[in-house]
């Protein structure tokens, strides 16, 4: 019999799956994948509004997704961990590859 994950860690991993379950989160990871940037830049980026920004970035910093490295009155962010990135890119891979996409 195939013994399963302890609940402590599956529920940290839907969490981390709730968090990123989101078009606009996916995009700031797509692009803070790349490089580090500020509120400002990825409202710009993406056209939504500063605070929209602001509030995907509060939930993704609290789930541990994006870190902040604050600079004067700037907040920069990045990914915590690339491995996140690269479980994405599988994803985006899988579907890809399916035979059925549009």
């Amino acid at each position: 019999m195939t013994e399963l994950p302890d609940d402590e860690l599956l529920e940290s991993q839907a969490a981390i799956c709730g968090i990123l379950c989101n078009t606009n989160r996916l995009k700031l990871v797509h692009l803070l994948s790349q490089d580090e940037y500020s509120v400002s830049e990825l409202a710009e980026e993406t056209g939504l509004a500063q605070a929209t920004v602001s509030q995907h970035l509060r939930k993704m910093r609290d789930r541990k997704t994006v870190s902040r490295r604050i600079e004067g009155n700037r907040s920069y962010y990045r990914i915590r961990d690339e491995r996140l990135v690269e479980a994405l890119q599988t994803i985006q891979d899988i579907l890809l590859d399916r035979p059925d996409r549009q």
